[in-house]
Parts: structure tokens; C-alpha cells; sequence
């Protein structure tokens, strides 16, 4: 596979873990039979448009924090511990949660591999045989996204049929979403880590997720009132759209059609009504996207996972949003997956989610930077209470003002407070 060389070094590798390969490797040339065992994947996609429809750079923040035994690509060597939290820049999109299930009814041998286009996988779990590439600067200088071409992760796993867990499964808090993601009769993968003192590590799943610069080809353009469109320009239909709004007011939502490739979709919130139960907005949007999970493939126990894995985000945090199902062309385009022994059958589902600002969200920003810098203590409290609830996304909200603040002094206060916010 052709790649860019990166613009970073690589670092002494995992002292006392598996032995990891530098080199991504290439994909086996002739796949082997199909055995009988089905793999099932989900994850999403998440990037922010500003009020030109452009997406904003800044999606590098967390917003919930994985559990602490999840490895990070800036700590595989086992004496570098540091804060786990990748410095860098340009980054558009941020790959979230795929986790990859495994069915099968008897023990099997399984070799997986994964590519991320135009991205840097920066965290998963259990520890892959394979990383690269790994980095030795990035806590020193910013890693710039646009300079990487791609990543690659590979497994060397031991299937085990579903039942009593494993007494080596890491523990976590029932209510943590990492616990939702195995409520899933899937069987459990154990690596091999052979001739390394590394322990073996096991899980429900294989998790990993990442940062990039990859843009699906779609494109959404707010306009005043809670209309917008978007415009598939996929060379595959979107089989399930719908745009939702949260703020003070609650919540409202519209499903929309599949949309077909090359095709655009007018969506109008304007005549729903804002619901103050949000949680009966969550519940019922959540079950629109539920029967559209299980009609790409997905087991409705998986299903439910992944919805309750994201419901706090996608239907509870203020915003407005698209979130849609993208095409298995495009998923296999920047995600190529590679198995040994190939299943019998491969199912997966990514969902885009697609934050987006609109003109009366922008306002709202540019009056609490104003406020900010003013003298009257209580403005100055709600307007960081306001900046604050922007959470991981007030980074992308700064710089779509610092690109179209019609006031000055508006832009500077974006400005100063993004470079005290970013890094």
C-alpha cells in the first residue's frame, strides 16, 4: 500500500507487551475460505460544519473518557505513561467507538487487521500485535493531520463461545458505556501474544478509534428557521437520515428518506414542535435508529448497544445535528477490514454524525464572548457557564467565529480564548 512517509518518529516499543510490528502490513493476497463464524461491526463518524457548511478543525477533544486499562498510542511504551491525550492539529473528523463482535459456536484461531485513510488510530483495545505508525514527538509538538496519510492496527486473536466471562475480563462500572458495548451475545477475544511475556487481554470486542481528516462527500448547508439541506455525494445511497435539534426549549426531530447518491434532501424543523421530555425524545429517535441498525445487518442486541452507548451524546447534548447511516462502499473504502479465516458473513454499520451550527447558535456564541469581556460579574458568569456547555465542540464554535464574526472585537475574544482552549 503507497503512503506518504510521516513527518515524525517512530518510538522504542512495549517493553513488557506484545511485540509490535512497525511496518502496516499488507493485506493477504489470496483470502482464505469462508468459516463459520460471523463478524459484526459498529462505530461512527463525527465532524462539525460551520455556518458555511465547511468543516471546522478541533475535533481532537474527548468527551467521555474510556477506562483506564484501554491502551493509547502515546503510552505502548509501558514506561511512558503521560496523560494519554493526543496533541493535534487540523483534525476534522474524529473516528469513535467501532467495536468489532465476533460470533462464533466454537473456539477459532482469527488474525484482523484494520486500516484508517487519512486518519491516526489513537486508542484500542486489547493491544494489537501490529501499530503503526507510533509516534515519539507528539508530546513535544502538535501532530498535524494533514500530513498523515494513514494508519493500521493487527490482531492475532483466539475466538472464545459466548458464556460466563472470563475471569480476566477488566472490570467496569455498570453504567459506563464501555459496559453497554458488551450487552451482546457475541463470543470473547483473547490475544495471543505469543512469544512475549505480555499477559493475553480480554474483551467482548475489539474496540479502536481515532482522529483524521477524512470527509464523507456530504454536504449540509443551514438556513434560518431550523431548515437545512444536505446532499449525498456518495457514489452509494444513504438508507436513514434524520436531523435533530436540542437546546433549552428540548427537543425536536425529523426523519428523513433514503438518499439516493448525488441526490439532496431539504430537511424543515420549523414546524415541529420543541418537546420539554427529553428523554421521550431520546427514546424515540432512539428507536427510529435502532430498527435502521438492524436493517443494515446489525443483531438487535448490538443494536441497543450502540444506541445506548451514544444516546447521552446524540440525544442529549445541546446541538443541532444530522445523524446517518453511511453506505458499507464508503465504510470499506476508508475503513478496509481484513480477516483470517475469512466469516461467513461481515456486517458493518457506521453512523455519521454531523454537528452543524446554526445562525442563531453563532449568535448566541458571539454575545457570550462579549459578555465575557465585559465588566458586569453575573453576564461574565453565564457567559462562561454558555461557552462551557459548548464542551468538546467550543473549539470548532471558536473558529467558526474567528471565519465569520461580523464584529472585531468578537473575532479577537475568539481568538485569545482559542489559543488558551486549543492545543
Amino acid at each position: 500500500m503507497n503512503r506518504r512517509s510521516i513527518s515524525i518518529a517512530f518510538v522504542t516499543l512495549l517493553l513488557a507487551s506484545c511485540p509490535l510490528t512497525l511496518a502496516a502490513q499488507d493485506p493477504p493476497a489470496k483470502p482464505l475460505a469462508p468459516a463459520n463464524y460471523e463478524v459484526h461491526e459498529w462505530g461512527t463518524f463525527t465532524s462539525m460544519v460551520g455556518i458555511n457548511g465547511i468543516a471546522l478543525e478541533g475535533l481532537h477533544h474527548e468527551e467521555e473518557a474510556l477506562p483506564a486499562f484501554v491502551h493509547d498510542l502515546l503510552k505502548i511504551d509501558e514506561f511512558e505513561r503521560g496523560d494519554g491525550k493526543m496533541p493535534a492539529s487540523r483534525v476534522t473528523q474524529k473516528m469513535e467507538t467501532p467495536v468489532i463482535y465476533f460470533h462464533s459456536q466454537e473456539p477459532l484461531h482469527v488474525q484482523v487487521s484494520v486500516w484508517f485513510r487519512q486518519g491516526l488510530m489513537t486508542q484500542f483495545y486489547p493491544l494489537p500485535d501490529s501499530v503503526s505508525p507510533v509516534l515519539q514527538d507528539a508530546r513535544q509538538q502538535r501532530v498535524d493531520m494533514s500530513k498523515v496519510d494513514g494508519s493500521s492496527l493487527a490482531w492475532d486473536i483466539d475466538l472464545i463461545p459466548h458464556g460466563a466471562p472470563p475471569p480476566d475480563l477488566p472490570k467496569v462500572d455498570a453504567n459506563q458505556p464501555w459496559s453497554f458495548a458488551r450487552q451482546v451475545d457475541a463470543a470473547y477475544v483473547r490475544t495471543r501474544c505469543n512469544n512475549s511475556p505480555a499477559r493475553p487481554e480480554t474483551e467482548q470486542y475489539l474496540f479502536y478509534r481515532g482522529l483524521g481528516r477524512w470527509q464523507p462527500p456530504v454536504t449540509l448547508q443551514a438556513q434560518a428557521g431550523g431548515k437545512a439541506s444536505l446532499d449525498n455525494g456518495m457514489k452509494a445511497a444513504i438508507p436513514f437520515v434524520a436531523m435533530l435539534e436540542l437546546g433549552a426549549r428540548g427537543g425536536r426531530f425529523v426523519i428523513g428518506q433514503p438518499l439516493a447518491s448525488g441526490a439532496r434532501q431539504q430537511f424543515d424543523l420549523g414546524p415541529v414542535a420543541w418537546n420539554s421530555d427529553r428523554e421521550r425524545v431520546a427514546r424515540e429517535l432512539g428507536a427510529h435508529v435502532l430498527q435502521a441498525l438492524t436493517a443494515q445487518g446489525l443483531f438487535v442486541d448490538e443494536a441497543r448497544a450502540m444506541v445506548a452507548t451514544w444516546s447521552r451524546s446524540w440525544f442529549h447534548k445541546d446541538g443541532a445535528r444530522v445523524i446517518y447511516l453511511l453506505p458499507r462502499q464508503q465504510i470499506d473504502e476508508v475503513l478496509p477490514l481484513y480477516l483470517e479465516p475469512k466469516p461467513k458473513a461481515l456486517v458493518r454499520v457506521l453512523v455519521g454524525r454531523l454537528e452543524f451550527i446554526t445562525g442563531e447558535t453563532q449568535a448566541r456564541v458571539e454575545q457570550a464572548l462579549r459578555d465575557r469581556a465585559g465588566q458586569d460579574q453575573g453576564l461574565r458568569a453565564a457567559a462562561e457557564a454558555t461557552l462551557a456547555e459548548l464542551d468538546r465542540f467550543l473549539e470548532p464554535h471558536l473558529r467558526n467565529v474567528v471565519a465569520h464574526g461580523a464584529d472585531p472585537s468578537v473575532r479577537a475574544a475568539a481568538t485569545a480564548m482559542l489559543a488558551s482552549t486549543a492545543r
